[in-house]
């Protein structure tokens, strides 16, 4: 049976959506990189929403607030189902609550997922990348700047890890005098996004003509 909504999400998201779904079903997978420009997010988030939507269908977007630029995103035909999480990390610790607990009892934390450390999400590829413009001599010292607000790495781990991620993450952390840690992922809420009920706290469910509210 072909599964009945739309879906559409992010590059950091993808691979656990199409493992969840357990099918070929397409999806609308967007650029990690709109990330760094919530307006364009937008922009590209709504133009897909109306591309796909039909009078009646469903269309779930596996994204978090994403520095609200998922609000005021709208269907003219179909319902949109969001997940009330700030970003994507909230959507794989399994709610809002436990992201922002774990950053009350260290505001310092790196998220990284096993997905995202060959992506634009893993900001010291990134950083290394953006530094190569600057003279060795300064490479390091506005390294550290760039970083002075991270103290640890947490990865975001499943039941089956694989052992190179791990590695790669505790090479990271001790190369920039961070600390490690793992945290287990939890998947129910995406699952929930992805098959329902809807009917919870956790979910924006907004009618055609309806924006997406901040929340």
């Amino acid at each position: 049976m072909p599964f009945p909504n739309k879906v559409i999400t992010c590059r950091a998201l993808a691979p656990l959506v199409k493992e969840l779904l357990g099918t070929d079903e397409p999806l609308t997978v967007l650029d990690i990189a709109l990330h760094l420009q919530p307006e364009r997010l937008r922009q590209s988030i709504g133009e897909e929403v109306a591309r796909l939507e039909r009078n009646g269908e469903t269309i779930l977007l596996a994204y978090g607030l994403c520095g609200r630029a998922l609000e005021g995103v709208v269907a003219k035909k179909s319902t949109l189902v969001l997940s009330k999480v700030d970003d994507c990390v909230g959507m794989l610790l399994g709610s809002r609550q436990r992201h922002r607990q774990v950053l009350h009892e260290n505001p310092g934390t790196y998220f990284l997922e096993s997905h995202w450390l060959d992506t634009e999400l893993n900001i010291f590829d990134q950083l290394k990348k953006d530094l190569k413009r600057f003279p060795k001599e300064r490479q390091q010292q506005l390294l550290k700047v760039a970083l002075k607000h991270y103290n640890r790495l947490a990865l975001l781990t499943g039941k089956d890890q694989s052992i190179e991620p791990l590695k790669r993450c505790r090479q990271l952390a001790k190369k920039h005098d961070m600390t490690f840690c793992c945290l287990p992922k939890d998947l129910k809420l995406l699952d929930k996004l992805l098959h329902g009920p809807w009917d919870g706290p956790e979910f924006i469910v907004a009618p055609p003509g309806i924006p997406i509210p901040m929340f």
